[in-house]
């Protein structure tokens, strides 16, 4: 009898395909708002002081490159990494496909002063170019792809030196998880996150190694935590289903309760590239 220890990369892939594909098809049918950018109403939360030195993830990142390496930011978002990093390196090339982050990081890069950051109109990989550098990032772009595999190729062909990704346990998209299917009436589909991506790399014959943190959450203030979760459940604010959802936080927020099933780690990943050719197929 054969035990397979690994899944095949590929078979991996499918199945992470088809699990973003349930969750996008629910969103899609449960929605009650449209955005034609989803991020540019909370674009100005992904800018950071690029100068702080109080990010224990940040300061992970930089003490990876010297000043002579040329960073890759795939998903710089605002610049929260893209900026930090250009200020301690030779150049960051940040790839972001949301007009609302490229110009909160744009705006945030003219006010600091960071003039080596080469922001690039794109989504990856499709339309990225022949772009190379020494160390590639991608911090949270990898929950909702539904390509992981074309995704991971070509940060790999991308990059002569270090792969990097940033995720969370859980993908931040979920959370309020209990509560969406008391909402919705129906079982939550949610995204891959940490583990499922170390899965994949080990399936692919990297060998990867993983910092781990934990996650800065900050208190939230109880019309924070409605605000959050009418937009976690795609709900418009006064609709029957909004109605419901504060009735149900009526009676667990006095009570104290906090546990909304939100990410509560955070893994810094990193790998030399190694295509293999069954994977590249």
């Amino acid at each position: 009898m054969t035990i397979q220890l690994l899944p095949d990369p590929l078979a991996f892939g499918e199945a992470w395909r088809a699990r973003v594909e349930a969750e996008y098809e629910q969103v899609e049918r449960v929605r009650e708002w449209q955005a034609s950018d989803h991020y540019r109403p909370m674009a100005h939360l992904f800018a950071d002081d690029p100068h702080r030195t109080d990010d224990e993830a940040l300061n992970y990142l930089l003490g990876l490159a010297g000043p002579d390496d040329r960073w890759l930011d795939i998903g710089a978002g605002g610049g929260r990494f893209a900026l930090p990093l250009a200020l301690h390196s030779r150049e960051v090339i940040a790839v972001e496909p949301s007009g609302g982050m490229r110009e909160v990081m744009a705006a945030s890069a003219q006010e600091h002063g960071v003039e080596n950051l080469q922001i690039v109109d794109a989504r990856w990989p499709d339309d990225a170019g022949d772009i190379r550098a020494d160390l590639s990032l991608a911090a949270h772009v990898g929950y909702d792809l539904r390509d992981i595999n074309g995704f991971i190729d070509a940060q790999e062909r991308a990059t002569r030196r270090l792969c990097v990704t940033v995720l969370m346990d859980r993908a931040p998209s979920g959370g309020f998880v209990s509560i969406w299917g008391q909402v919705h009436g129906e079982e939550r589909h949610t995204l891959p996150g940490m583990r499922e991506y170390l899965t994949l790399l080990l399936a692919r014959g990297a060998s990867p190694e993983v910092r781990l943190l934990p996650r800065d959450v900050q208190e939230y203030d109880e019309e924070h935590i409605r605000t959050d979760a009418r937009r976690r459940l795609w709900l418009v604010e006064g609709s029957e289903k909004d109605q419901h959802l504060q009735r149900l936080l009526d009676d667990l927020l006095p009570r104290g309760f906090r546990r909304f099933e939100l990410p509560q780690m955070l893994a810094i990943i990193t790998w030399a590239p190694t295509l293999s050719a069954d994977v590249s197929a």
